[in-house]
């Protein structure tokens, strides 16, 4: 348990502690050792008020500690017997939930965008033209759920960007992981919109026909 709040001090509360007026975590100073450069009126520049306070969000993390590890002294594990993305990445749905609302009742957002949330598979055009990727739609779908869960429950979330629109570079993988909606022929770059990609329009279309009917 103590592993798993250093690696929330280190991941998530040594950003959103400052920016929302707390200060740099104390347990985390005494973690890192090190005294930070601050100077007069640093941590009122960061606590500037917010219009509106962004999520990122793939997967959980299960961590042990690793005291003789590197700060913040704790390491991954990796569950067994679990979903997993192509990027090997745990699927866990119901975490993006607790974020959403951990940000609204602990942090007071007043608006909340996910700004990031998809997963990565290994997609084929089939030879009918189309590309059937329902592990993806499948993610999308319970992250989708989740964000509305969190909403009905009181987080101001006010909009979501899956990642991404389209297959792209991905870091260290070059072009062989594919997050996109539509998948991208890197050769001829012909477009081609995902099972994933038409279901998620289907969504924003049924979503904004509800919204007109409610007004």
């Amino acid at each position: 348990m103590a592993a798993a709040r250093r690696v929330d001090g280190h991941t998530n509360r040594w950003w959103l502690d400052p920016v929302h007026g707390r200060g740099f975590p104390v347990d985390m100073r005494e973690v890192y050792g090190v005294e930070l450069p601050e100077r007069a009126g640093d941590l009122d520049t960061i606590a500037a008020p917010l219009d509106w306070l962004a999520l990122n969000y793939y997967f959980p993390a299960t961590v042990a500690d690793d005291p003789t590890g590197p700060a913040p002294h704790a390491r991954q594990i990796r569950r067994t017997g679990v979903p997993r993305t192509g990027m090997d990445w745990e699927i866990d749905a119901g975490g993006i939930e607790t974020l959403l609302l951990r940000l609204t009742h602990d942090y007071g957002a007043r608006r909340l965008y996910v700004t990031e949330n998809g997963s990565a598979y290994p997609d084929v055009v089939s030879p009918d033209g189309t590309v059937d990727d329902p592990e993806r739609q499948e993610y999308l779908f319970q992250h989708l759920a989740a964000c509305a869960s969190a909403a009905r429950k009181g987080a101001p979330l006010a909009g979501y960007f899956a990642w991404s629109l389209l297959d792209n570079f991905e870091w260290a993988y070059g072009y062989d992981k594919r997050f996109g909606l539509v998948h991208v022929d890197y050769g001829t770059q012909a477009r081609t919109v995902k099972n994933s990609g038409h279901g998620y329009a289907d969504i924003i279309r049924a979503h904004g026909a509800r919204a007109e009917r409610a007004a």
